[in-house]
């Protein structure tokens, strides 16, 4: 009875690893692919607004499409930090930035911060989950650049 009871064991394992470790590496390297990707359009967007100092809606819906693009429902959120030169009072200036809430005009030195999150976890990266219980991580990265104009 133990030797039968071994064999099923055995084939329970044996198709267990067979089945989880190329779901594991795929996962992997689909979501480093898709990190990759979403950094891309993050890197690409802050580029064209530090080029030309605003930002349309045109662009905003295009750059929400792209991150949203690649199989993960993504948040966006964009702030803007104005450059504010105040005096020192020993006749000199110091240069602070502040928060600002207007995103449709931008000044030269002002800085725009892009911060993108997964809402949710890919299909992939759910069977992941419920099959070898492992928790990957969720796409957190901010980026940001001054405006150049």
């Amino acid at each position: 009875m133990t030797d039968l009871f071994n064999k099923i064991l055995g084939a329970v394992l044996a198709f267990i690893l067979l089945a989880g470790a190329p779901l594991i590496i795929n996962t992997m390297n689909r979501d480093l692919t898709i990190h990759r990707s979403v950094l891309n359009e993050m890197t690409n967007f802050i580029d064209k607004v530090t080029d030309n100092g605003r930002i349309t809606e045109t662009d905003l819906a295009d750059f929400h499409l792209g991150i949203s693009s690649y199989g993960m429902a993504m948040d966006a959120t964009l702030s803007r930090y104005m450059k504010v030169t105040n005096p020192d009072g020993a006749g000199g200036t110091y240069t602070s930035y502040v928060y600002s809430d207007d995103i449709t005009t931008w000044n030269t030195g002002d800085i725009l911060k892009v911060q993108v999150q997964a809402i949710d976890y890919t299909g992939a990266q759910r069977i992941q989950n419920r099959i070898l219980h492992l928790y990957p991580a969720k796409f957190d990265q901010t980026l940001a650049g001054m405006i150049r104009k």
